[in-house]
């Protein structure tokens, strides 16, 4: 159990889950523009929702990995000095 911890809380992984959901939550909102409709009628409305949506999961996605990078730094430090 506690070598998983310490290959999952190793600085290389920390930092890969960290820059992952920083470069997530940076290029959601061009995706969503990328994704928009090119249109602006009143009969698009519901597609329109559909960018809005996925720029607002990727967020989530992308804080969730920097969360988690963030909980295995955490556990990093409380786990070094039982090696």
């Amino acid at each position: 159990m506690l070598e998983i911890l310490f290959w999952i809380s190793a600085k290389k992984i920390v930092v890969a889950f960290a820059l992952l959901g920083a470069t997530v939550v940076t290029i959601a909102p061009k995706i969503s523009e990328w994704a928009e409709p090119k249109e602006n009628s009143v009969s698009n409305y519901k597609r329109k929702l559909l960018p809005q949506n996925l720029e607002k999961f990727l967020v989530g996605v992308g804080y969730t990995f920097v969360g988690l990078s963030i909980s295995l730094f955490i556990v990093a430090g409380f786990i070094v000095d039982l090696k």
